[in-house]
C-alpha cells in the first residue's frame, strides 16, 4: 500500500517587527493621577452641591457621559501602539483614527520642534510624508517619547528634514495643514463652544424655572 500519511503544513513564522512603541508611563501614570485628584472630587461635590435641588439628575448624566468618554480615553491608552514591520508602518493613536501605511509609501520625514502657549514647553514633532508631499502619519514625542521618534526614524531609514527652529503648533499646522488633528480644528472649537453654551443655558433656565415654581 502507498503511503498514506502528509507532509505536515509548515507553520508561518512569527511576524519580525523593527520598531514596537508603546505610550510612555509617566503619560499614563499622570492621566490617571489628574483624573483621581482633580475629577473625582470635582465631579463629587457637584453630585453633592445639587442632590437637594431639581438640577442633580442633570448633573449626574452630565458626570456619567463624562466618565465615558474618560473611560474611552484609558482604553485607547492601554491599547495604543506603533509597530513597523517589513511590510507597513501601523499607528494606533490615541485620541487619532487607527492608521496602516505600506512602508514603501513612506517617502521622508519632517522633524519639528513645537510649543504650546508656553514657549518653553516645546515637544519633538514627526510627520511621515509620501513622494507627492501628502500627508500619511504624525506622531508626538510627548505621547511616544524622543527615543520612540528616533527608532521610528531609524527603521524608516528615508530622506529627514529637521525643522531646527522651534515654531508654535499654530505655525506648525499652517505649514503642514494636513496633518492635524480632530481636535486642532476649528470645528472641534465651535461643538465644544456649542455644547459648553447650551449646558450653561439649560442649568440657568431649570434654576430659573425652579425659582418662578
Amino acid at each position: 500500500m502507498g503511503d498514506l500519511t502528509a507532509p505536515a503544513a509548515a507553520r508561518p513564522s512569527a511576524t519580525v517587527y523593527d520598531v514596537i512603541l508603546r505610550p510612555r508611563r509617566s503619560l499614563v501614570r499622570s492621566t490617571i493621577l489628574s483624573v483621581v485628584f482633580s475629577a473625582v472630587p470635582l465631579a463629587v461635590a457637584l453630585v453633592w452641591v445639587s442632590l437637594p435641588m431639581p438640577l442633580w439628575p442633570v448633573v449626574a448624566t452630565a458626570i456619567i457621559l463624562l466618565a465615558a468618554v474618560v473611560a474611552v480615553v484609558f482604553v485607547r491608552l492601554g491599547t495604543a501602539f506603533i509597530d513597523l514591520d517589513p511590510v507597513a508602518v501601523t499607528v494606533r493613536g490615541v485620541l487619532t483614527p487607527n492608521r496602516r501605511v505600506p512602508r514603501e509609501r513612506v517617502h521622508s520625514l519632517v522633524l519639528a520642534t513645537t510649543y504650546g502657549s508656553a514657549v518653553e514647553r516645546t515637544t519633538r514633532e514627526l510627520v511621515a510624508l509620501d513622494a507627492d508631499g501628502a500627508h500619511l502619519f504624525r506622531l508626538r514625542a510627548d505621547t511616544w517619547g524622543d527615543a520612540g521618534i528616533d527608532s521610528v526614524v531609524e527603521a524608516l531609514g528615508v530622506q529627514v528634514t529637521d525643522e531646527t527652529r522651534p515654531m508654535s503648533i499654530r505655525a506648525f499646522v499652517r505649514r503642514y495643514p494636513a496633518s492635524r488633528s480632530w481636535y486642532e480644528r476649528r470645528g472641534a472649537y465651535v461643538v465644544v463652544g456649542v455644547v459648553a453654551v447650551l449646558a450653561v443655558a439649560t442649568l440657568l433656565v431649570l434654576e430659573t424655572t425652579n425659582l418662578v415654581g
